[in-house]
Order: C-alpha cells, then sequence, then structure tokens
C-alpha cells in the first residue's frame, strides 16, 4: 500500500492521455507509457508482497521491504539528485498544474453540447464531453483499458488487497507447517 500514490498518478496520466489526446504529437505512446507505469506498480507491490510472506523470520521481513521500498523510491531520488536541468521545471508543481489542466471529460454530469474553451484545428470550441463513439480505434481500446485498470484498482487493489495479505500472512506458514 505504500505505493498507493504512484498508482493513483498513473491512472490519471492515463486519464489525461485519452481526454486531452491532441496536447500529444503521440497520444498513443503517451497512454501507453502511463499504462506502463501502472503495470510497473502493480508488478512491484506484488513482488513486495509476496518476498514479505515467503521470509522466514520477522527480520528478512523488514530487510526486504526495506530493499524493495528503496528500489520503488529510487526515481524519486535521481529526480531529488538532478540541479539545474531545464527539463526538470517541466515536471514540477507550479508547472504541471498550469500545463495539465483537463480540457475535456467522460463524465456523465456533463451535457451533450457544452463546449470547452480549447479550440480545434478548424478554430471552433472543443465539446466538453468526449462520447465512447466518437473516439478512434485506438482510443476506444486505451479507455476500456484505462476502465479495466481503475476497476482492478478500486475493487482490488484498494479494498481486497491488504484484506488478502492478512489472510495469506496467517495461512501460508500453516500450508507449509502442514506440508511438513
Amino acid at each position: 500500500m505504500s505505493l498507493i500514490d504512484e498508482l493513483d498518478s498513473s491512472l490519471k496520466n492515463m486519464k489525461y492521455a485519452l481526454n486531452q489526446n491532441y496536447n500529444f504529437q503521440r497520444p498513443n505512446l503517451a497512454f501507453i507509457t502511463a499504462y506502463l507505469h501502472f503495470l510497473a506498480v502493480v508488478f512491484t507491490e506484488f513482488t513486495n508482497i509476496a518476498i514479505i510472506l515467503y521470509s522466514p523470520d520477522p527480520i528478512n521481513i523488514v530487510l526486504n521491504f526495506i530493499a524493495i521500498a528503496i528500489i520503488t523510491e529510487f526515481d524519486d531520488y535521481v529526480y531529488a539528485s538532478v540541479r539545474n536541468e531545464p527539463c526538470k521545471k517541466l515536471i514540477e508543481k507550479e508547472c504541471y498544474e498550469k500545463v495539465l489542466v483537463v480540457h475535456h471529460t467522460t463524465s456523465k454530469s456533463c451535457g451533450d453540447q457544452e463546449l470547452s474553451y480549447v479550440k480545434d484545428e478548424n478554430g471552433e470550441f472543443r465539446k466538453l464531453k468526449i462520447k465512447f463513439s466518437e473516439r478512434p480505434c485506438g482510443q476506444k481500446c486505451g479507455l476500456i483499458i484505462y476502465r479495466m485498470s481503475r476497476m482492478f484498482y478500486v475493487s482490488i487493489y484498494f479494498y481486497f488487497l491488504p484484506f488478502f495479505t492478512i489472510v495469506f500472512s496467517v495461512y501460508i506458514p500453516l500450508i507449509f507447517e502442514n506440508a511438513d
């Protein structure tokens, strides 16, 4: 559960890449990058849980948890060590809050005829709501992947994973004890 902020940010980036595709030269690549970030966090979390559950004693549990925590935070350490890099300013909060403004939505509460304040190539204001049927094929696939990832995050990762971890931490030693 220590990576929940990373997972949430990857989901937000996936949704942004899908809904504001005109901001990217390669919107599918932007989506895939955010999706790979999502998968890396999920696999890291499951690896962390598996290592902790199979550790033979409490000292190994703590050492393995610390080792994986350092590995998962490595990108933050590298980011903090960079000083006068111009690209670093692009991902600081002051800049990305101004650049990554949501102009479009898939919300059901948004009306079909509402317009955003962003103009398209023809100089007309873009629709605020994006319908599934109006998306290109790649974005339809991306939206399905996003919704499945979001469903996994909300139903399994956020709610059931802590419960399953507690259950497995009790039953796995019992299973191996009975196998001997």
